[in-house]
């Protein structure tokens, strides 16, 4: 991460009426444990059906991948999941190569991850 580039911000909101994290700059091992700890405040308060919008990430690297991959096998250990809102080429072609685009449910905007959603809690 270079020296101009603004910390690591992770916005959290609904959607569905689920939570739904927005990290905004870059997720790297630098910044990682920033997500780290928004991901796990959610988690350990007994949410266990997430949604992370990667929409405004700008970069993502190794570390933030494996963040995320933990934060949703704690989820999916707990009854629930974590589900991704995701249209950056760059970042989805990270999840093509390292075969998590078959992990995760990838959403193109908050309406789809809705009704993602919606069917994940009917199962």
């Amino acid at each position: 991460m270079s020296e101009s580039t603004q910390p690591l911000v992770v916005e959290v909101g609904e959607v569905a009426g689920y939570p739904c994290l927005r990290p905004v700059g870059e997720v790297d091992i630098a910044s990682v444990p920033v997500l780290q700890e928004a991901l796990g405040r959610q988690l350990d308060a007994g949410l266990k059906r997430l949604v992370m919008d990667l929409q405004a990430l700008t970069y993502l690297d190794s570390t933030g991948l494996g963040c995320i991959t933990a934060a949703r096998r704690r989820a999916r250990e707990a009854g629930g999941d974590l589900i991704l809102i995701c249209t950056n080429a760059r970042i989805l072609r990270l999840l093509a190569i390292t075969g998590l685009d078959h992990v995760f449910v990838v959403c193109r905007n908050r309406d789809e991850a809705a009704k993602a959603l919606g069917e994940s809690g009917t199962s």
